[in-house]
């Protein structure tokens, strides 16, 4: 808009001097286009609005963003024997293959980012949230390392009353965490199933952990993701009467910004049985259904 502006603007003086000339110098037309062809400032100020004219007219530059972002569902990132823990198998990745995957997603050119940062409604082409369940100590130990050899960030939801507890990170552990520039989400006080739940319960381990979670470590918990996946019109509810402004389930799917609901966005989950070739199939179907 300031450049009409500034074209209108150059046209008045132009004209104005223009008239000046003809009715005071009394120069013959062509007088006044052999001055023009004569004087540096009259070429400059020329140039300067046609380049304003034509800028102008160029049609506005999109931004690169899309409404289609896929959220990796993570939780253990670790070595677990299938037979004497088929069930801790199926809720882990092995580091190796994590890294594989994280290696994959930097040599295509991915960008990883925040589940808060959907909030915008437009992400950057291959945006990709890499959340992690649980505030599990092995996103610390293990997990954390490998996202800073590939620059890549994530985000961890965490059991505010399992923090320091078995196997889950402590408040200093998060905290690092945070500095390393990872986003915490709420994942309730306790990690009950949510669809079972009173709405004072439900008040009870939302506002609890939020509560927590800011006030321990000086943050703004936008984010939650429901234990298990599991909800219900009061716990969907709840969430966003307890200042929450996006979640995530584990329903499988890619998050279309355009039209999912903003507190039950779907996740894509990887684990064990996807291991590398896995991972890289299900990127590889969201990365066509955006076509």
């Amino acid at each position: 808009m300031n450049k009409f502006y500034l074209f209108f603007a150059l046209l008045i003086v132009l004209s104005g001097g223009a008239l000046f000339h003809f009715q005071y110098v009394g120069n013959s037309v062509d007088a006044n286009v052999n001055s023009r062809q004569e004087s540096p400032g009259f070429n400059s100020l020329f140039d300067e609005i046609k380049k304003i004219t034509a800028e102008a007219s160029k049609p506005p530059v999109l931004p690169d963003t899309e409404s289609k972002v896929p959220v990796v569902m993570y939780h253990y990132v670790r070595i677990v024997d299938k037979v004497k823990d088929p069930l801790g198998y199926d809720l882990s990745i092995n580091p190796t293959d994590f890294e594989k995957q994280m290696k994959y997603l930097k040599d295509q050119g991915y960008t990883t980012i925040h589940l808060e940062d959907l909030l915008d409604k437009k992400v950057p082409k291959k945006a990709i949230v890499l959340s992690f369940d649980d505030g599990l100590e092995d996103f610390y130990t293990t997990a954390l390392p490998i996202l800073q050899k590939y620059g890549f960030t994530a985000s961890d939801a965490v059991i505010t009353g399992m923090i320091g507890q078995h196997e889950h990170m402590t408040n200093d552990q998060i905290r690092e965490c945070i500095k390393a520039g990872i986003e915490i989400t709420s994942h309730t006080v306790t990690h009950f199933d949510m669809s079972k739940l009173t709405k004072e319960q439900l008040h009870k381990q939302l506002a609890e952990s939020k509560s927590y979670l800011e006030k321990t470590f000086g943050i703004k918990v936008d984010g939650f993701i429901y234990p298990s996946g599991r909800y219900n019109d009061l716990a969907v509810q709840t969430v966003k009467d307890e200042g929450y402004k996006i979640a995530a389930t584990t329903k499988y799917g890619e998050a279309d910004l355009a039209k999912d609901n903003i507190l039950l966005l779907p996740r894509v989950r990887i684990d064990n049985r996807d291991s590398y070739n896995g991972f890289v199939k299900k990127l590889e179907r969201v990365e066509e259904s955006k076509k």
